[in-house]
């Protein structure tokens, strides 16, 4: 779900900034010419545009309905990977226990659940095609941060640490072949999940029809204030700013919503839901945890 904290209108507007410029400047040399050189020859039915704006309207209405089924599906990942990583957990508290030595048992399921919660923050930041370990140190070892160091995909690397964990935890007896058989189809699930993403992150949406609707988009744009100059004179030029301003701010959310995973206002709030996941395992290994899911060094929506 998008967060609650409200993008200003700036943010939204300077989207379509160079846009907005040449719309103002086009209207404004349109009522111009229309009174200098007298264009009335170049007048044009004003169905004519009617008809360009009903069909961009329909082509946007369903562009903008699959950018959020793409924007959605991200989403859905991110829900399963905090079950997920929840259930981990859980599994990994009630099934993995060392003979007669509560307190490295206690210490395997904390090492397990860091491991997870290094995966939910290296992922977020790999989506985002952001340096994925920084400040990791503080959830991984020396050790298991060098291996991951050492692999391209560095949550595909930590989800191999969760499978090194497990390995141990049955060659050492500490947990049985059919319960770790259900801890490893836990593990594959998270799998499941970072590839869906990976996906959506690296399925570019088609360009072609990207460039189909601007081309259209600046048509109407061109073609309106030719079928309006008789009816509105001087009026041309605020109509035909207030009515481009709504296309080309729908046409940039469309844009804005295919790529979930891009860094910006309306991302999903990867950043907040690895924080989450960060609070809820900690607790349930016996840890308190204070952090606070809107840290301005992080910021409500995205990593910078």
């Amino acid at each position: 779900m998008l967060l609650d904290n409200k993008i200003p209108i700036r943010y939204s507007l300077g989207k379509i900034k160079p846009e907005l410029i040449a719309v103002i400047i086009y209207s404004i040399a349109i009522v111009i010419l229309h009174d200098v050189v007298h264009l009335d020859n170049m007048s044009i039915p004003i169905a004519i545009p009617t008809l360009l704006g009903t069909a961009i309207s329909l082509i946007l209405g369903f562009r903008i309905a699959q950018s959020y089924d793409r924007w959605w599906e991200a989403r859905k990942i991110w829900g399963e990977i905090v079950n997920d990583s929840r259930t981990l957990v859980r599994q990994v508290q009630i099934f993995i226990t060392i003979p007669e030595n509560l307190d490295e048992t206690k210490e395997l399921h904390r090492r397990i659940a860091y491991t997870q919660i290094a995966f939910s923050y290296t992922l977020s930041k790999s989506l985002r095609g952001l340096d994925s370990t920084k400040k990791m140190e503080r959830f991984l070892s020396t050790e298991e941060l060098e291996y991951v160091n050492s692999h391209t995909n560095k949550p595909n690397a930590i989800l191999q640490l969760h499978s090194s964990q497990l390995k141990q935890a049955l060659d050492n007896n500490w947990i049985d072949v059919f319960k770790a058989m259900r801890v490893d189809t836990t593990i594959a699930r998270l799998t499941d999940s970072m590839g869906k993403a990976e996906r959506i992150k690296s399925t570019v949406f088609p360009v072609t029809y990207t460039i189909l609707v601007e081309y259209l988009l600046y048509l109407f744009v061109l073609l309106l204030p030719l079928g309006m100059t008789d009816y509105f004179g001087y009026l041309v030029a605020p109509l035909l700013i207030l009515i481009s301003v709504p296309f080309f701010l729908l046409e940039k959310t469309a844009i804005t919503l295919q790529n979930p995973f891009n860094n910006n206002k309306t991302d999903i709030p990867m950043t907040r839901i690895s924080k989450t996941i960060e609070v809820n395992l900690k607790e349930m290994v016996g840890e308190r945890c204070t952090i606070d899911l809107l840290n301005p060094e992080d910021g409500p929506f995205f990593v910078m």
